[in-house]
């Protein structure tokens, strides 16, 4: 049974660096409480096992989940820091078991978020050489705090190692058998070897007196070369006695000739590299020369590409202004026109009803009656373009007519008319409360 586990630290690590910030921000009275999520997957024989229960208990008498492992065998639940917790794990046909977890931890590790994953595998109450037995008397996963910012399988906890321990004794049994044939087979080179190395050693023993007679022979020869070479030494001594002087006479000039013709080499060259210097200081002159131009001749040209697209826009812009103009006069047009067209149709209308109920009314003596007509008020707005326009048009029979006209503009002011003529705002509102109360 191998269960794998480990800590998802990047995650871990931002949960810290959230817990850090909030700290800062609250007294540590209340920091809240820390917790732990379980990723679980629970597999048999190597595949995972779907249905399987996993109950989770706290403190030994508070039952919190009771899941059901998916289709992939896979399970999460998340539990509070503080507590200890028995896992309970059951499948059918499957032998029952259940692990241990101790989350209590330092109060300054209280606020910890850590994850732990575990792979969980169920065996057959029947399987060969597993001591059943030991799921039902201990946890086979014990969980412990790792003194930082995680937990840990306690590595104390050989539970692996006893409950297949029928396996690792068979195992044991064929090491045994394979170390003895291995020890016989080893035993077997080792006396083969030594025979090859008996054999080798008296041949090595044969060739090393033959090596030792050659150098013997060759040291003989080699002294006999050294006492004539001495002799001949000696009579060529006196004869370089005499030559010696004019020998190192002629080295003499020869080394002065060497080192006459080497310094004009080296002087030679010290020029050549001055004269490349020179030329590259020269080049690298005219090169920033160049530069220097290209860079006023590329910003005269912007500068002129900038004023004639300030001109293009300038021109835009007045056009612009010209066209809302245009169509400021063409609305104004529009609208006297609308006016005009109106006040026509109100005077028609207004001939055509006097002079109907001129028809219908009976000749009467006018000293019988005193005549006080009453107007006729039209009241239209037209909105504009700058400014909003309220007219209001008094007319009586027999075809006088009188015309208020109140503009206001966008910027908030009003200004007043009588037919065409400015009027104070004060006569203006007289004037129509006059005659509306006739």
């Amino acid at each position: 049974m191998a269960s794998r586990l480990h800590i998802c630290k990047g995650m871990a690590a931002k949960k810290l660096l959230f817990a850090g910030l909030f700290f800062l921000l609250i007294p540590a009275v209340l920091r809240a409480q820390g917790d732990l999520r379980f990723f679980g997957t629970a597999v048999k024989g190597k595949q995972p096992l779907p249905g399987a229960t996993v109950t989770v208990i706290m403190d030994g008498t508070t039952q919190l989940y009771q899941l059901t492992t998916g289709k992939n065998g896979k399970f999460k639940f998340t539990i509070d820091l503080g507590h200890e917790y028995r896992i309970n794990y059951s499948a059918p046909g499957c032998v029952p078991m259940h692990m241990l977890l101790n989350l209590k931890v330092p109060p300054d590790k209280a606020w910890i978020y850590p994850d732990y994953v575990a792979e969980v595998p169920f065996f057959e109450e029947n399987a060969p050489n597993v001591n059943t037995a030991l799921f039902a008397r201990e946890p086979f996963i014990k969980v412990m705090f790792d003194g930082k910012t995680g937990f840990q399988d306690d590595p104390s906890w050989r539970f692996i190692d006893r409950v297949f321990k029928d396996v690792n004794e068979d195992k044991k049994r064929q090491q045994e058998l394979a170390a003895l044939k291995e020890a016989e087979e080893r035993a077997r080179r080792e006396a083969e070897e030594r025979e090859r190395e008996d054999d080798a050693r008296k041949k090595l023993l044969a060739l090393r007196e033959a090596e030792e007679r050659a150098k013997a022979e060759e040291e003989a020869r080699r002294l006999k070369a050294i006492a004539e070479a001495r002799a001949k030494a000696d009579q060529e001594k006196e004869k370089e006695t005499m030559e010696s002087e004019a020998i190192r006479l002629e080295r003499e000039k020869q080394e002065r000739l060497a080192l006459e013709a080497r310094n004009k080499g080296i002087k030679s060259q010290y020029e050549n590299s001055l004269l490349k210097l020179v030329a590259e200081s020269e080049r690298q002159a005219n090169m920033q020369k160049f530069t220097n131009m290209k860079r006023d001749a590329e910003g005269s040209s912007v500068v002129e590409i900038m004023r004639l697209e300030a001109d293009r826009i300038g021109r835009s812009g007045f056009l612009n202004e010209q066209e809302k103009m245009r169509r400021k006069h063409t609305l104004e047009n529009k609208q006297i026109k609308t006016n005009q067209e109106k006040r026509l149709v109100q005077d028609a209308a207004r001939i055509e009803r006097e002079s109907k109920s001129a028809l219908l009314k009976p000749v009467v003596k006018i000293n019988a009656y005193s005549y006080n007509p009453s107007p006729n008020i039209a009241i239209s707005t037209s909105p504009g373009f700058l400014s909003d326009t309220k007219t209001t048009v008094i007319s009586w029979p027999g075809g006088k007519r009188d015309t208020f006209r109140a503009e206001t503009w966008w910027w908030g002011v009003t200004y007043f008319y009588k037919n065409d003529q400015a009027i104070d705002a004060k006569i203006y509102y007289a004037e129509l409360a006059a005659l509306k109360k006739r």
